[in-house]
């Protein structure tokens, strides 16, 4: 028999059945968090990469965020569920990040090359208009295991940029030479772990490794920055050169 326990209902906090942390509580677990941290400046700053001012805020701002909350359940000490939604946090935090700055570096500062072009593009078959008398004819003389045979031409058919995977731009991004192989094939892993995040997944796994996947998903932000930055470089020093 399960317990006649009950959901709190949402009107309790406002009733004050539930109350917030004391104030020097929530001081201290903050000032706990920032004393590990840099400031938000620093972190939105940490994406001067990014041309759209708007986009490398909000960047800066999910970074501080996963890093705030990171913070504040390694000082619980967070272990079992908890540490697992600490590494779900992580992995989903991080691997948005990286998506995002992948995909604005491509399809805004890079839309016309014809490798990023090429993510949007892919082969079909249109069929070709043709007269109702005309196509009368070509059904007589043509057959097919009694199949109608519709008449087509090849063509170049486009999808939307947000609908192209992520393998698809982190591969195009090595390609260009803007990430190594290396962390083309981490990013990958990353992104592949954010989209399987669910319970199942997670009972297949071992803790040990979600864990390692989450600190790599953190600490690869650096070499993400670095070598971003020295593609940029070296990117200006050959227009510069012309």
């Amino acid at each position: 028999m399960l317990s006649e326990a009950r959901l709190p209902h949402p009107e309790c906090d406002k009733l004050g059945f539930h109350m917030a942390f004391k104030d020097d509580t929530k001081t201290e677990v903050d000032q706990y968090a920032r004393n590990h941290l840099n400031d938000e400046g620093w972190h939105i700053s940490y994406f001067g990469f990014i041309s759209d001012a708007g986009l490398a805020r909000r960047l800066g701002e999910e970074f501080i965020s996963a890093r705030y909350i990171y913070k504040i359940l390694e000082g619980l000490e967070a272990k079992d569920w908890l540490q697992r939604a600490q590494i779900r946090n992580q992995v989903i935090s991080y691997a948005s990040i990286y998506e995002a700055a992948l995909h604005h570096i491509l399809f805004v500062n890079l839309a016309s090359d014809p490798k990023v072009v090429a993510l949007t593009e892919f082969k079909t078959r249109k069929p070709i208009s043709i007269p109702a008398s005309k196509l009368a004819v070509l059904k007589a003389q043509l057959e097919h295991d009694g199949k109608n045979i519709i008449p087509t031409f090849d063509a170049v058919g486009k999808t939307e940029e947000t609908k192209v995977r992520f393998d698809k731009k982190a591969e195009c991004a090595h390609e260009l030479g803007i990430i190594e192989d290396w962390l083309k094939d981490e990013l990958i892993e990353f992104y592949e772990a954010r989209n399987a995040i669910h319970i199942h997944a997670e009972i297949r796994k071992s803790l040990n490794y979600e864990l390692d996947l989450s600190k790599r998903a953190y600490y690869r932000m650096q070499p993400f920055r670095e070598q971003i930055v020295k593609w940029q470089e070296a990117k200006a020093t050959q227009i510069s050169a012309i």
